[in-house]
């Protein structure tokens, strides 16, 4: 019987070393002994002070962007479309 499914596998296959991982996979499955990780989830969390609206948290992103010492062109991108969007509200 063990002959027979190992033809079967093999017929479906290209590689002889391919079929007899396959079999091995399925009827002889290998039960790893690897160590589980624990992350501890909570550490690392940044407190931030609640903003009151969205307007507040733009002109907050528009002044941490401005007093960037060093900025992109990316960052001069965001500049621009951030004081084009507070003087539109």
């Amino acid at each position: 019987m063990k002959l027979l499914k190992y033809l079967v596998i093999r017929l479906t296959t290209r590689q002889a070393i391919t079929a007899v991982e396959i079999y091995e996979r399925i009827y002889y499955p290998r039960i790893s002994s690897t160590p589980e990780i624990i992350v501890n989830k909570s550490v690392g969390s940044i407190a931030t002070k609640p903003t009151s609206n969205k307007k507040q948290e733009f002109v907050e992103s528009l002044q941490y962007l401005k007093n960037k010492p060093i900025k992109t062109k990316k960052d001069r991108d965001s500049i621009s479309m951030l004081e084009g969007v507070i003087s539109n509200m």
